[in-house]
């Protein structure tokens, strides 16, 4: 997952092209020379006369866009000297032939991804640099600087909305991932990493599992030991509150009434954990003693923290 800095303006001092983007829900980009050209349809540098046009930072933008935004990235909207929305990509770049978003020149912004925007924020001040990128991939200091900006969630109901904020039920992040756009997403990813775990078992260990038994993504006895794992994309949301949400249910499938206790408990993900989330698992399992462990997908298969089996 990577996260964006991302101008939504016509021009260094135009209009702001942001509450039609929320509208549409997208994130676009123009430049002249390629504004009616389907980046889909050609490889990145083509057609080369027309990119030839572009300036060098021109170029990286309208490239980030079109060919390295993916799913589950975040984009946050920079407005002058403030930080004013967050989004979550929710696919690739995709052309809008029917120029359902223009600047005030009539130059088409077709250039987009698709993006949700259903959450409510809070603007915030911080500068992060001062490049002339209109699309900016951000380290994860940067990162850090705006979440630490943000502070913790606010359960305060909204108050003096402008027009182009959005009225939503549901403002915590860990909901958003309930819209059908998302579940697109996030359902075949989860099958994926599913099918790949079970495979990974059973070539590894000769392990034969059991899926979606009981609600429990996964079940398997390795060693004599009864195993339960619970599976999480991260989409969107991140580690932390990915093992959040699996810890909730972990305790639930071994400690509800009627349900038995198994020998160990998984929670695999599909982005490696961090620091702090492996000192959490560590905590929990020394001072709680809780039979927890942690994995997620690498290139050769799954690593597991502590180490497992």
């Amino acid at each position: 997952m990577k996260v964006w800095r991302m101008s939504l303006r016509a021009g260094n001092h135009g209009r702001e092209m942001w509450p039609d983007c929320v509208r549409l829900g997208v994130a676009a980009i123009t430049y002249r020379p390629l504004a009616t050209t389907d980046l889909s349809k050609f490889a990145h540098g083509e057609p080369k006369n027309l990119w030839d046009e572009l300036e060098p930072s021109q170029k990286a933008s309208l490239r980030r866009v079109a060919y390295e935004m993916a799913a589950g990235d975040v984009i946050y909207v920079k407005q002058g000297p403030k930080i004013v929305d967050k989004g979550i990509v929710a696919g690739r770049y995709e052309f809008d032939s029917q120029f359902r978003l223009a600047g005030p020149d009539g130059v088409p912004w077709a250039h987009q991804v698709p993006v949700d925007w259903s959450r409510r924020f809070t603007p915030i001040t911080l500068l992060l640099g001062a490049e002339p990128l209109t699309v900016k991939e951000l380290s994860s200091t940067e990162v850090e600087r705006i979440e630490l900006a943000l502070g913790p969630p606010s359960n305060e109901p909204e108050k003096g909305l402008e027009i182009n904020q959005r009225r939503l039920p549901l403002a915590e992040d860990a909901y958003y991932r309930e819209s059908a756009a998302l579940l697109k997403v996030i359902i075949p990813r989860h099958n994926k990493l599913s099918n790949d775990f079970c495979r990974w078992l059973e070539k590894e260990h000769g392990v034969t599992t059991a899926q979606e038994h009981q609600q429990v993504d996964i079940r398997f006895t390795l060693k004599s030991l009864a195993v339960l794992a619970e599976l999480k994309i991260c989409f969107g949301v991140g580690t932390t509150k990915s093992i959040r949400e699996a810890l909730g249910q972990l305790l639930e499938y071994n400690h509800y009434p009627k349900r038995n206790t198994a020998d160990a408990w998984l929670i695999v993900l599909d982005d490696k954990p961090s620091e702090s989330d492996r000192q959490f698992i560590e905590l929990l399992r020394d001072r709680r003693s809780l039979p927890l462990t942690i994995g997620w997908r690498i290139k050769a298969g799954f690593s597991f923290h502590p180490k497992w089996p």
